[in-house]
Formats: C-alpha cells, sequence, structure tokens
C-alpha cells in the first residue's frame, strides 16, 4: 500500500508542476507575481493536503492511483476531459492571457486565494472521511463499498465535487480574463454533469443510497441543487 501511497503523491505533484510548465509556456517564460503567489498556493495546499492524508487515511490515496477500473463510458470521459482542461489548457490560456490583466493586485485576487484553500479544505476533508473516493466515478464491488454518511456528506452528497466549482470561482478571480473564465464554465458543466451521472448510478446500484438521497437532498450546492 505504501508504494502506491507514494506513486500517487508524486503523480499529483507532477501534475501540478507540469500546470505551471503550461503557464510559462503560455507566458512566454514569464512569471509574474500574480501566477507566483497562485502557483505558491497552487501546489503548496496540495503538498499539505497530501501529507496530511498520508497519515490519516494513505488506503484512500492508494485507491485514487488506479490507472485501470470498470468505470462507465462517461466517467472516462468526462473525466479526461476535465483532467485535460483543470489541470493543462486553463494554465495555457492564463498565460498566454496573462498580458491582459493590468492593474495592481486587488480584493478579487485575494478572495479567489481564499476560496481556492476553502475548496482544498472541502476536498481534504472528504478524502478523509470517505475511503471509498476514487478519483473514478464506479460501484467499488470488490472493496464492499458502503454509503458515506460522515463529516460534509451530512450536508451534501458530493462535496468533492463543489470544492472543484468553488475552485473554478477562484481561478476565475485569480487570472479574470475572457479564456480562463470561459474554460472554467465549461469545466463547472462537465463537473455538473458527471455530479449527475454518478449520483444517479449511486442511486440504481449502491445499496443503502437512495435511503441516503432521503436523508441528504442536495447533490453539490446546499438549498439549490
Amino acid at each position: 500500500m505504501l508504494k502506491e501511497t507514494v506513486k500517487y503523491i508524486i503523480n499529483v505533484l507532477i501534475q501540478r508542476g507540469l500546470g505551471v510548465l503550461f503557464y510559462l509556456i503560455g507566458a512566454g517564460w514569464i512569471m509574474n507575481f500574480r501566477a507566483s503567489a497562485y502557483f505558491i498556493c497552487y501546489i503548496g495546499v496540495a503538498f499539505i493536503c497530501l501529507i496530511t492524508m498520508f497519515f490519516v487515511n494513505p488506503e484512500t490515496l492508494k485507491e485514487r492511483n488506479k490507472k485501470n477500473t470498470d468505470s462507465p463510458i462517461w466517467d472516462k470521459i468526462l473525466l479526461g476531459l476535465f483532467w485535460l482542461l483543470a489541470y493543462f489548457v486553463i494554465y495555457l490560456i492564463a498565460g498566454i492571457e496573462s498580458k491582459k490583466i493590468t492593474g495592481a493586485i486587488g480584493l478579487s485576487f485575494w478572495i479567489g486565494i481564499s476560496l481556492n484553500i476553502i475548496a482544498s479544505v472541502i476536498s481534504l476533508w472528504s478524502l478523509i472521511v470517505n475511503t471509498y473516493l476514487e478519483s473514478t466515478a464506479r460501484i467499488q464491488k470488490e472493496r464492499g463499498q458502503t454509503v458515506c454518511q460522515a463529516g460534509p456528506y451530512k450536508i451534501i452528497r458530493h462535496p468533492t465535487y463543489l470544492g472543484l466549482i468553488i475552485w473554478c470561482i477562484a481561478i476565475s478571480l485569480i487570472f479574470p480574463t475572457f479564456g480562463v473564465i470561459l474554460c472554467s464554465v465549461i469545466i463547472a458543466i462537465v463537473i455538473m454533469l458527471r455530479t449527475y451521472l454518478e449520483d444517479k448510478m449511486l442511486i440504481n446500484y449502491l445499496s443503502g443510497y437512495k435511503v441516503y438521497v432521503s436523508k441528504v437532498k442536495y447533490r453539490l450546492i446546499p438549498f439549490i441543487w
């Protein structure tokens, strides 16, 4: 288990590093303060969360390192699209459009940084309490999957996806250009579609999920949806 867990941590950090690389390519190898502050936060918070998980719930990290699973085709397509847009394309666009952002760092930037941290905290909380929180959407029959009803799952059914929606808002405030905002909207739509399809799958195939749905009414956004 230790080997797979460490592999996952390394893969995530490499993924974050590639995001920086794509930004630099787009920006012509110039890193301004806005981007520097964001990427320090982006990688630093990820590292803290990963180390926390390593000591608190390493099994979840091990399971998230799986590359080939029996997830449905819609999940493979949506996850691949999300992965491409959220970890690489959006940073390439941010780099290309970096010169369009003029003026001093304002309040909206720091709100974006704060929201980015909040999104990470929500995701970390979810990972700590839900051992079945893999990267892919599937019914984990071989692990005897049960419904998680602890922590943030008492409030909404898909808290990690809420964290991603908050991140979409955060990145739009940090890099407020047309391309980044448009990419963020597309990512948010992908997340909402995946939330709907995953929820439908769990209702149909995971024992106890229908009862859970009757208790926790909202999929993604408290009091709204």
